[in-house]
């Protein structure tokens, strides 16, 4: 994927913005960029480089009114309608193709502050969080990410609307962290996270995804996210679940990780066992 991503060039956003028929400050406003980013880019020959939040944010974008990146066989990519799409208007909704076992499917994104009153460590609260997502993925089809960093999270809850809302409603309850506000509340036309992920710390080998990101500058504040930047930022931390260190990393007690992770308000007391108690919501 990051072969692709960093293939994406001026041309092709703006062959992109074409044949989804939108223009530079409609794009931008989906995408949660400003307009002088959209036009920077469009303005630059060959490949962007942009941050990978950058990208994933055009990418979830283009991806969503139908517009699809391929590889061509020079090393290139082309881009092009989606099967069964149709160029359209600005603003339509996209209404064709869905598969019928994503009818109805919502997505929530919210984030939130870990609570100073609570007396179990940040590395025992994620093992925890891990362990009853994955619970409510086999139990209520409800999916989705959360990443962890500096004391605050950021997470998407992707599955049957009912079902989405009353997970958010028991989380909403937990007074494990407060301060949680709802980024993005609406249906969606695939699950971006079809797996349920807990992704946290921070590495110095991050700084080649990430390094660049807003949001993470001085801590971690997703106040500052859009809807697209904060799928973009929770997209790249998926990848980077999937990749050294954080490949390796199958329990978090005691954390094999800690000893290298820059995120002090967790790893300082992670590479310890988690309390033998620890193990309810």
């Amino acid at each position: 994927m990051q072969s692709s991503l960093s293939a994406l060039s001026g041309e092709q956003i703006r062959a992109a913005r074409a044949l989804a028929r939108i223009d530079q400050a409609d794009l931008a406003k989906r995408c949660g960029l400003s307009l002088e980013t959209i036009k920077r880019l469009e303005r630059i020959r060959g490949p962007v480089g942009a941050n990978s939040r950058t990208i994933h944010a055009l990418f979830e974008v283009f991806s969503s009114m139908g517009v699809a990146f391929d590889n061509c066989e020079d090393g290139g990519m082309g881009v092009c309608l989606a099967p069964g799409e149709t160029s359209r208007p600005s603003g339509a909704t996209r209404r064709s193709n869905r598969r019928s076992d994503e009818a109805g499917l919502h997505r929530l994104i919210y984030y939130s502050t870990a609570s100073r009153d609570n007396p179990t460590p940040l590395h025992e609260l994620l093992d925890q969080v891990q362990v009853f997502g994955a619970q409510r993925k086999a139990a209520m089809d409800v999916t989705g990410i959360l990443f962890a960093h500096g004391g605050r999270f950021l997470s998407v809850l992707e599955g049957p609307r009912d079902k989405v809302r009353q997970v958010y409603g028991a989380i909403s309850c937990d007074r494990r962290h407060v301060s949680l506000s709802i980024i993005s509340d609406q249906t969606a036309p695939a699950r971006r996270f079809p797996d349920w992920r807990v992704c946290c710390g921070q590495f110095p080998s991050d700084a080649e995804m990430v390094g660049d990101e807003p949001a993470l500058r001085d801590g971690f504040h997703p106040e500052s996210l859009s809807p697209a930047s904060a799928l973009g930022l929770l997209s790249v931390m998926r990848d980077l679940t999937e990749a050294p260190p954080r490949r390796d990393l199958h329990s978090r007690c005691p954390c094999p990780l800690a000893g290298g992770c820059l995120d002090r308000a967790c790893a300082s007391g992670a590479a310890t066992p988690c309390r033998q108690d620890a193990v309810t919501a």
